[in-house]
């Protein structure tokens, strides 16, 4: 007698299901479309940005912007190529956010009360934090890159003349200063004693910004 638990067993291939197979594709298909979600609309990395800003900054004053490069710039900040390419199409865009950047960083939003102490307060500002340096680069380079030298005016030069005249124009209003006083005019008298000191004999010392705003404000000043 046959026992039929001794019966050889036939072992038949698993082959895989119509609907076993479609899930796989189709999981396939959504890891795919993730990664590719992923890698075009994941957010950037803040510390990424500031790494890149500050890096191109350091070699924009350090080496001037014809010898300044991405590949530089990657390898000091210790980024890949990609992530500035992901951020920046080029080097003159670079430059022009780190300009945006130094600017937004650097906003003074002065206003002491009074139209002398304002005007002391943005020549203090001018005397710490203003690269001369990197006006210089911007000077030179305008020659070849003229784009680089209006953005520089655009996202430096022209939101601190706007700050100035804005105090100017606010002693105006309390009675503190000329009512016909051409406020641009003022401005560019003020920075241009800061610039020409700068080049002439360096940075000014403690103290300059008083003397200088002491010495024009009798020019300034409502009678």
């Amino acid at each position: 007698m046959n026992d039929p638990m001794n019966k050889p067993k036939v072992l038949v291939p698993l082959q895989r299901s119509g609907t076993l197979a479609s899930m796989a594709s189709r999981a396939k298909t959504d890891t795919d479309e993730a990664v590719r979600a992923r890698a075009a609309g994941r957010p950037l990395d803040e510390n990424v940005d500031a790494a890149i800003l500050d890096t191109a900054w350091r070699l924009l004053l350090e080496d001037g912007y014809a010898r300044m490069s991405i590949a530089r710039v990657a390898e000091e900040a210790r980024v890949g190529r990609p992530a500035i390419y992901r951020r920046y199409k080029d080097k003159s865009e670079l430059v022009a956010a780190v300009l945006a950047d130094k600017q937004a960083r650097n906003a003074s939003n002065i206003d002491t009360g009074s139209t002398r102490g304002d005007l002391v307060a943005h020549l203090e500002f001018a005397r710490k934090r203003f690269a001369i340096q990197l006006a210089g680069t911007m000077m030179v380079e305008g020659r070849k890159h003229p784009e680089l030298l209006e953005g520089f005016r655009r996202g430096m030069l022209r939101p601190r003349l706007a700050d100035i005249i804005g105090a100017l124009e606010r002693g105006k209003e309390r009675g503190e200063v000329r009512k016909d006083l051409d406020s641009e005019l003022a401005v560019h008298a003020l920075l241009g004693a800061f610039m020409y000191h700068r080049i002439a004999a360096g940075d000014p010392k403690k103290g300059w910004s008083e003397h200088v705003v002491d010495t024009l404000w009798p020019a300034f000043a409502a009678k």
